[in-house]
């Protein structure tokens, strides 16, 4: 059970990275292409770190809420209510962080 954790954490990390990798260079390319070289404005990148904050916030109420059910015994282990409740909670987070990048600062 801990191998296919850890294995799933390692290859979900590597996706990220690739992931954000991949967009940052075509980000610079299409900078390049413009004529604009130079860095990103300091505001985009805050607002990226708010995002990645507000999923790893709503991962871990997603967590939290697993432990709290398995402990009261209202969750087995092999259930798949946890997965789901992992779902829905990263769900929730990835529209609470794309309408807070989406307001840009506008009320």
């Amino acid at each position: 059970m801990m191998a296919s954790i850890t294995i799933t954490s390692i290859v979900c990390l590597f996706l990220t990275w690739y992931f954000w990798f991949k967009a940052r260079h075509q980000e610079r390319l299409l900078l390049i292409e413009k004529g604009i070289e130079g860095q990103t404005p300091v505001k985009e990148k805050n607002l990226s770190l708010v995002k990645v904050g507000i999923v790893l916030i709503g991962l871990s109420v997603g967590l939290l809420t697993i432990h709290l059910l398995h402990d009261l015994g209202g969750l087995n282990i092999g259930d798949s209510a946890g997965l789901s409740i992992m779902g829905i909670s990263g769900g929730i987070s990835l529209i609470v962080a794309n309408s807070a990048g989406n307001s840009n600062g506008r009320s």
